[in-house]
């Protein structure tokens, strides 16, 4: 490996450890080694990785019980509606919407400026904040939410997204120590502005919870769903528990039916 694919390969590292919240240089250092790289090798491929977004990754949709024996007792957990429509992260520069992206990849940010709720800037001392949510179309059946959200979304010079809205759940790069629950990053997507699910705080009634979404009682008719998310309160233990490269270990997606062992 040459000099400048070993800068590269230094740049992406410390790319990639501040956006997950867990910096090794400073601001300045960072900002030295992106110029450095820049002027030596200004179309090198790593600039290319970097501003293709994060990669969005599915819920798994295992067994509960399979799922729940892999979880530490007593632990305590959040549902949430599992919102049909078209995955999205955004990314924000300097408090400033820069880019938004889906889970392919692909980059949406000029329309995404047309979606009314999601706000233009936040205020915010991170360099760089990236958060995740689905744009969705509500009191719509969840079928018709998708497809709506994914035709805006296919358009090549759409006016308005009149009819749709985004509702954010997860900052991607959200440090466990400034945010150590799911209760704490949703308050901060609050103050930031952005509308979010619904979020019961559940104490071992997953089961009644997911009852209640099965007869429409769980805020189906504002957040067209498919099913609801149960994720682990605790993002420490989150961490513990990691990713595969397709779902987290942490959270788990339950639909129509109730998949027992």
């Amino acid at each position: 490996m040459d000099s400048i694919d070993l800068l590269a390969s230094e740049y992406l590292k410390h790319e990639q450890l501040y956006r997950s919240g867990l910096a090794e240089i400073t601001n300045l250092e960072f900002d030295n080694l992106q110029k450095e790289l820049q002027r030596l090798a200004p179309d090198h491929p790593v600039f290319r990785v970097v501003e293709s977004g994060r990669k969005l990754l599915s819920l798994g949709n295992q067994p509960v019980e399979s799922w729940l024996e892999k979880i530490p007792a007593n632990t305590d957990f959040i549902v949430q509606p599992k919102i049909d429509g078209v995955a999205l992260a955004l990314r924000y520069v300097d408090g400033k919407l820069a880019k938004a992206w889906t889970r392919k990849g692909t980059d949406k940010t000029e329309r995404i400026r047309l979606v009314e709720d999601i706000p233009r800037a936040i205020y915010t001392h991170e360099r760089i904040v990236e958060i995740r949510g689905e744009l969705f179309a509500p009191r719509r059946d969840p079928a018709q939410s998708q497809r709506l959200a994914a035709g805006f979304l296919r358009k090549k010079c759409p006016k308005n997204a009149e009819g749709l809205s985004f509702a954010a759940f997860e900052i991607l790069n959200g440090s466990v120590e400034e945010f150590p629950t799911e209760k704490h990053v949703i308050e901060k997507l609050h103050d930031w502005g952005f509308e979010h699910p619904v979020t019961w705080e559940e104490m071992g009634k997953l089961k009644h919870m997911h009852n209640l979404w099965l007869d429409g009682q769980f805020y189906n008719h504002e957040f067209p769903s498919d099913g609801i998310v149960v994720k682990i309160q605790d993002r420490g233990l989150q961490e513990k528990l990691g990713s595969s490269s397709v779902c987290p270990f942490w959270a788990l997606a339950i639909k129509e039916t109730w998949k027992t062992n």
